[in-house]
């Protein structure tokens, strides 16, 4: 049961524009005045950061220097807290067999893979984040540590998570309403809901918004400003540690493809038989429609799932102009992980839930609230189909964004508590772009 260990493993900006609010006033909460340049950094609220990264008139490796050079500024801490979840994954790896350097090898595997800019952007990071000891939990980051953290969900793989939308007839405006619970394994002595981040990325027609954490590059949940959204979500086969040599990351490619593609298809055909380490799913949301991409790598039935598509034996939908996915392949023909209790349990809940609220109405954006902020009665997937979960991998971000004006709701985890049900606040009201 080695992958078992595995997924065990992982847990794992910007003055305010005035399309940005928060609770309370928003002021920036900012040890000095934010310099003018390229990069600027908020906190709002004390609860998340805005980043701005504008690479209108700098390379994509002076960005990422002075980018970290802000984190530094606005964030002291910073290196002490990524340090201390990224001792935490390899200790338990070591669990499995898994040494530093095994994890290190992999990630210069997957370097290779990733576009000159982004590379650049990590490099341009690790000329301030560059210790020279490669220590987990000395409390600092060498340039190795840093490369390790951009690439997570590719080297050791994230944990759980959850999605669905609703568009068309079943939705309240027409357009699509996404909902995206982000699940990490919960490491008690890390810190990282001080990191929480949106950060957007301002780069002409490649403009994008990462909603994540505190110097990530990647993609864990974002959205272009072509209204296309992207969310990466695991999907366990329970295969021996896969090898990397020649491997692509799939987080990189989702934000390349989120960043030049006008078109939710276009999204699909960049990921056509492209080779990466660990199965995963996709979800995908335009103002129109949602799908995801199903990614059973090697499989002939590897593709997009719609709200229409034929289903794999015993698993039924139903539900006209929604869809919804926990951690599993539910195509025909592809691997048959959805009969993990999490996963039942899960697919069975959105279906309970769409059914309830779309019998008093259409989804709005409070009914989808409802739908992803549903803690069954304890928090926990297994037992009770939690979609909010408070459990071993617990919600540490709740996403609502309605596609077609850019109205977002985010559920942060707070520090150094799991709630059984999500806060949600206001985010952005209108293009970050």
């Amino acid at each position: 049961m080695l992958n078992r260990i595995l997924i065990m493993a992982i847990c794992v900006l910007i003055l305010c524009p005035v399309f940005f609010i928060g609770c309370g006033d928003g002021n920036p909460i900012t040890p000095t005045p934010t310099p003018a340049g390229p990069v600027t950094i908020q906190k709002v609220n004390d609860t998340y950061y805005l980043v701005s990264l504008d690479l209108t008139s700098t390379s994509h490796r002076e960005l990422g220097r002075r980018y970290a050079e802000m984190i530094e500024i606005y964030m002291p801490d910073y290196e002490e807290i990524s340090d201390s979840f990224l001792k935490d994954m390899v200790d338990e790896l070591a669990k499995a067999g898994i040494t530093f350097d095994d994890l290190k090898n992999r990630a210069f595997d997957l370097k290779q893979s990733l576009l000159q800019e982004y590379i650049d952007e990590i490099d341009g990071m690790s000329e301030v984040f560059s210790y020279t000891t490669d220590l987990p939990g000395d409390g600092r980051l060498s340039q190795n540590e840093l490369l390790l953290l951009q690439l997570v969900p590719d080297v050791m793989r994230p944990t759980m998570c959850s999605a669905s939308a609703a568009f068309g007839s079943s939705s309240y405006t027409g357009n699509t309403i996404v909902g995206r619970n982000l699940d990490w394994y919960d490491f008690p002595e890390t810190e990282l809901s001080r990191l929480h981040a949106i950060t957007v990325i301002k780069n002409g027609s490649k403009s994008i918004t990462l909603i994540g954490s505190l110097g990530q590059l990647w993609v864990a949940s974002a959205f272009s400003d072509d209204k296309i959204f992207g969310a990466i979500l695991d999907s366990d086969t329970e295969e021996p540690y896969p090898p990397t040599a020649g491997k692509r990351s799939y987080v990189f490619d989702l934000r390349y493809a989120l960043e030049n593609s006008n078109t939710l298809q276009g999204v699909v055909d960049y990921f056509k038989d492209r080779d990466y380490a660990y199965n995963h799913l996709i979800f995908l949301a335009d103002e129109n429609t949602a799908g995801v991409l199903e990614e059973n790598i090697g499989s002939p039935e590897r593709g997009l799932r719609l709200c229409n598509s034929p289903l794999r034996t015993g698993v039924t939908w139903g539900i006209p102009d929604a869809i919804a996915t926990a951690n599993s392949f539910v195509l025909p023909g592809n691997f048959n992980n959805h009969s993990f209790p999490s996963n039942v349990k899960r697919w069975e809940s959105f279906r309970n839930l769409y059914t309830t609220q779309l019998r008093t109405g259409k989804i709005d954006v409070d009914k989808m609230k409802m739908i992803m902020g549903y803690y069954g009665t304890d928090g926990t997937a297994a037992t009770s189909g939690a979609l909010y979960r408070s459990d071993s991998s617990p919600t540490i971000q709740s996403i609502i964004l309605r596609m077609d004006t850019y109205e977002m709701w985010v559920a942060f985890s707070p520090v150094g508590t799991k709630p059984l049900s999500p806060t949600y606040i206001q985010v952005l009201n209108g293009s970050p772009f």
